[in-house]
């Protein structure tokens, strides 16, 4: 098994969590509070035969990669918002048979 310990200040929980993810199919990887401020990783191998070697440094750059796509995130949320409501204010998402019919329409054939 190989731990890790990780200060929160630097790496939020929502970017710890996110690098753990993609380690599960080899790894059983346990998320665990270690007092105020850390927490700790724990990575055992799924395969017995299979030492830990070199999971430290793989995750050290998991982790980056994630806290920085949640930087990025935070950064670019508007102009996604933006995007995307411009993207729906475009397309027509509603059925409108029921609003353009007259008294007398029966656009669902609820009447028989």
């Amino acid at each position: 098994m190989s731990t890790i310990t990780i200060d929160l200040a630097v790496y939020p929980l929502d970017a710890v969590l996110r690098a753990c993810h993609p380690f599960t199919a080899r790894w059983y990887v346990h998320v665990r509070s270690a007092g105020e401020g850390q927490v700790t990783v724990d990575f055992e191998p799924r395969d017995e035969n299979k030492p830990p070697r070199g999971i430290a440094g793989e995750f050290a750059n998991a982790l980056l990669d994630a806290r920085l796509r949640t930087l990025i995130a935070a950064e670019t949320r508007e102009i996604r918002e933006l995007l995307v409501a411009q993207a729906f204010c475009e397309a027509d998402l509603l059925d409108r048979r029921d609003v353009e019919a007259d008294e007398q329409a029966d656009p669902r054939r609820i009447a028989g």
